[in-house]
């Protein structure tokens, strides 16, 4: 009696807290049953807590169905077990049942205490070696035992860590019990979408390469370039389609993801970007195929297109599909209809076929879109319209390609034309040329013979052009000599009218004297005064004759060598002497022309080997110039204009320096570069040969290694600058 009475005292005190943290399972729907409650979590890793002897008590209550981001007592990485204890109904003891596993990381699944299933990986260390979002299999099954209380433990390696955005919602853990029969039905469908998403994601990698490569073979096809690169982006579509739909556990235990919710967000988000800019492509090239000009209605389309990225990434679903499929991918696709019923208006080769396979395209994404909203309007479209669209997606593919090939066929065809033509033309051609070569070697010969008459004439030419250039510098030589004559005469003039004049009066003096010889009372004063003058004449007449023979004689000393010959020379002396030459030979042409000369010679300037005559040359042709300057500036100016000639020579690092200056004319900028030219002269016709100054540059710098410049300002003067190098 007292044992009945315990009995049932401890029936009345345990059960009812054992029946809190139990959870019944009384039948199994189509649907499942999602376990969501009565689960217990402790953080750690123990392989006793997978003993259904272990007492739990102690531990957090949770239900796991949650959003991940919601439970705050997890840390964001780790590792812990989730205990539930399970009430299976009579009718389901001892049956197969299928389970569907939602998490984030690795699971390993024991029911009463022994090790059924493995769910990504976790490694010795106790973390994710290899995670994944959903179960291997959806047609993974347990085989439920016999007793009415099931003790289900999950060793639960797991990850929090999320992109910033936040984006899409995951449970914590999510297990739910399902009939095998869904759970196969389940897979088999999985199955299929991931072989049609996978030979979707070739087929078009496939295509797209290729059209990218025959781009690059040649360039000409602009749409082999836009569509090649719509159809890569598709396949990338695709590829994260299929990692996001079933594939997640191979993927990422092949690459080892430890972080699977941000890389599953981040897949997502490139599925998004991927699948806009695939939209885009495909617009841009069948505007580009058709012809179509890309005006403001295809670039308001473009960016709408784009403008739909944040609202998928942002809003919750069904939005995020709203925000994309409807303006991002529907608006596009019927501009992109549009164009292509235009093209068929304008006969275009392949229209009616890319639109029809478009049209059918379009039709089905409509027919998606509906049943995603409205999925009790037609089963069949419900089931089965993921299938629709990928197969009418592959259509438009080939379509693509198969336009793509024959345009390149077009092109190839217009192309042998082009050059069955082009031979056709060439043989016309070579005919012409022959034509041609045969009246040019006849006109050659014609020519030949004419330049050969031409040469002799234009040889004649340049024979007396040479002759005609020896006679002006001949000339100008000459010229140059006259001037030097006249100077040297008027120069030698002088002494020899005190020669003439003192002449005269001594022949007086000697008459007079003879004259009062005679006389027989003769003035002996009157003779000797005679005597005195007649001698002092005499002394005068020497003088002068000595002057004339000095000025002779320098100018023999000078003249005595060859034109050409260098010897050492006294330069102060040298440009002293025709200076004076210079000035008495144009005085000798204008006796009202008066000058200052101002000279300013270097007494350490000692001897410099020259060629003494070529040197004078270019002192006389200089000093003709600047009396030349001064006598043109004399006639337009005033009367208090002081004609002014200087000389300095100086010595430099390098050789010596002659500068001749004046304050005549100058020469202005634009004549400045042409002076040292041949025949080039400022002087009117018949004044002057345009030789001076070229002969002048040439014996500076090529008899003497020197150089000869000109520093002027139009107006106020010029100088010329002879710079001489010595030796040592």
């Amino acid at each position: 009696m007292k044992l009945t009475l315990l009995s049932v005292w401890l029936y009345l005190v345990v059960m009812p807290a054992f029946s809190q943290t139990v959870f019944r399972m009384d039948s199994l729907p189509s649907n499942g049953v999602v376990l969501d409650k009565n689960w217990k979590w402790h953080l750690g890793d123990n392989p006793n807590w997978a003993n259904p002897t272990f007492d739990d008590s102690r531990w957090d209550t949770i239900n796991p169905t949650q959003d991940i981001a919601l439970v705050r007592q997890l840390p964001q990485q780790g590792i812990g077990w989730l205990h539930i204890h399970l009430h299976v109904a009579p009718r389901l003891r001892g049956q197969l049942v299928g389970i569907r596993l939602e998490q984030a990381g690795a699971t390993e699944f024991f029911l009463n205490g022994k090790l059924l299933l493995r769910n990504g990986k976790i490694s010795t260390h106790k973390d994710i070696q290899a995670g994944s979002i959903w179960s291997d299999h959806t047609s993974q099954t347990i085989q439920l035992e016999a007793d009415s209380v099931q003790f289900i433990a999950i060793r639960y390696a797991f990850s929090r860590n999320k992109l910033p955005i936040n984006r899409y919602h995951f449970a914590f853990f999510n297990l739910r019990l399902q009939p095998i029969e869904v759970g196969e039905k389940g897979e088999l469908k999985q199955r299929v979408e991931i072989v049609i998403e996978a030979a979707l994601f070739g087929v078009f990698l496939f295509l797209g390469l290729l059209q990218l490569l025959l781009y690059a073979v040649s360039t000409v096809q602009r749409t082999a370039l836009f569509l090649g690169l719509f159809l890569v982006t598709q396949s990338i579509v695709h590829f994260m389609n299929l990692v996001r739909n079933g594939a997640d556990s191979f993927f990422f235990t092949l690459v080892g993801i430890t972080n699977v919710l941000a890389v599953f967000e981040a897949i997502t988000i490139g599925f998004i970007v991927a699948i806009t800019i695939s939209t885009f492509y495909y617009l841009l090239g069948i505007y580009q195929y058709f012809g179509q000009p890309r005006k403001t209605t295809f670039w308001a389309i473009a960016c709408i297109t784009f403008t739909t990225i944040p609202g998928a990434l942002f809003l919750n679903y069904p939005y995020n599909f709203l925000s994309q499929f409807i303006p991002g991918l529907l608006i596009p696709f019927v501009d992109i209809l549009w164009i292509g019923i235009l093209a068929i208006k304008r006969k275009h080769p392949g229209a009616k076929l890319f639109t029809l396979a478009h049209s059918l395209v379009l039709l089905i994404f409509i027919s998606w879109t509906v049943s995603v909203f409205l999925p009790n309007v037609s089963p069949f479209l419900s089931e089965n319209v993921l299938y629709l669209f990928s197969i009418s997606f592959l259509a438009l593919a080939l379509t693509i390609s198969l336009l793509l090939a024959q345009e390149r066929a077009a092109i190839n065809k217009l192309l042998r034309q082009q050059l069955l033509d082009l031979e056709v033309l060439s043989g016309k051609t070579i005919a012409q040329e022959q034509e041609k070569q045969q009246i040019l070697s006849t006109q050659n010969e014609r020519l030949e013979q004419q330049v050969e008459v031409r040469t002799a004439e234009l040889n004649q030419s340049l024979t007396e052009l040479k002759s005609t250039q020896t006679q002006l510098i001949q000339k100008e030589k000459l010229a140059s000599l006259g001037e030097l004559t006249a100077g040297i005469a008027h120069e030698i003039q002088n002494p020899l009218n005190f020669v003439n004049n003192f002449s005269e009066v001594s022949t007086e003096l000697v008459s007079e004297l003879q004259e009062e010889e005679t006389k027989t009372d003769r003035d002996t004063e009157l003779i000797q005064e005679l005597l005195n003058d007649l001698s002092s004449n005499l002394q005068k007449i020497n003088h002068h004759g000595g002057r004339a023979s000095s000025i002779v004689k320098g100018m023999l000393e000078h003249s005595r060598t060859e034109s050409g010959e260098k010897r050492p020379t006294d330069i102060n002396a040298l440009a002293d002497e025709y200076l004076k030459i210079a000035y008495h030979g144009l005085k000798a042409k204008n006796k009202s022309f008066n000058c200052e000369l101002v000279t300013d010679f270097d007494p350490t300037l000692g001897l410099v080997e020259v060629a003494p005559q070529e040197i004078g040359r270019v002192l006389l042709n200089l000093y003709n110039n600047a009396f030349y300057a001064l006598s043109e500036k004399q006639k337009i100016t005033p009367t208090n204009y002081q004609p002014t000639v200087s000389i300095n020579t100086q010595r430099s690092e390098s050789g010596i320096e002659i500068r001749v200056k004046d304050n005549g004319t100058g020469i202005p900028e634009s004549v400045k570069a042409k002076i040292f030219q041949p025949f080039f002269t400022t002087k009117p016709t018949g004044e002057g040969t345009g030789l001076g100054l070229s002969l002048s540059y040439d014996i500076i710098t090529k008899g003497h290694g020197g150089t000869l410049t000109v520093e002027s300002q139009p107006g106020s003067g010029t100088e010329f600058i002879i710079h001489l190098p010595t030796k040592g």
